[in-house]
């Protein structure tokens, strides 16, 4: 009877041994688990496309291009109008003064060149400004988003290959940011002349 009694002892003892090496174990597993960072996702493509203020930055400035547009068309046409008189004068002016209306004629036409460069630059100008806004305060929101998170690494999504969903917060990155900035000015200051 001694002999089962010390064997129970012994199997018990390897069993303590055994779990008390088996929480060591997983001690050392956590604490090293604290010390790698932890990991986050979001995809900036996707809130920056569906965020309310980015989506409303859209549709100012292709409303500014379709006035643009319609003003640019109206007089390119008085253009071609002008052009098509001038070459009905041809034959009633002299050499010299067909040559001055058409120098004329010449500079109008670099003229709206011109304002149509400088009215696509304003335009990029405001597309470029709104989204800085937008993209500034995403930024802002994932940042802080990470801190309660106690994430170590926040990468974009369109950099990787895979991501386990659990690692993504795109979307309540998307919630606050549609609840503190529903819209931007497009309009850029104007820049210091010191």
């Amino acid at each position: 009877m001694t002999r089962p009694v010390h064997a129970m002892r012994a199997l018990l003892f390897c069993l303590a041994l055994g779990a008390v090496a088996l929480t060591g174990a997983m001690d050392a597993r956590a604490q090293e688990d604290d010390r790698r960072p932890r990991l986050g996702v979001v995809d900036l493509q996707k809130i920056m496309q569906e965020s309310v203020a980015a989506q409303k930055v859209r549709a100012e400035v292709e409303a500014r291009q379709n006035t643009y547009r319609q003003d640019i068309s109206g007089r390119e046409n008085e253009l071609r109008t002008q052009q098509q008189e001038l070459e009905r004068q041809r034959t009633i002016l002299s050499a010299e003064a067909f040559a001055e209306r058409q120098k004329e004629f010449s500079h109008r036409v670099e003229a709206l060149q011109r304002e149509v460069v400088e009215r696509n630059k304003q335009l990029e100008g405001a597309m470029s400004y709104g989204m800085q806004q937008v993209q500034r305060k995403a930024l802002q929101i994932i940042a802080e988003l990470s801190d309660k998170k106690k994430l170590g690494l926040v990468l974009d999504k369109s950099q990787l290959l895979l991501v386990t969903k659990g690692l993504e917060f795109s979307d309540e990155v998307l919630v606050e940011l549609n609840k503190q900035l529903t819209e931007v000015s497009t309009t850029p200051p104007a820049p210091d002349k010191n």
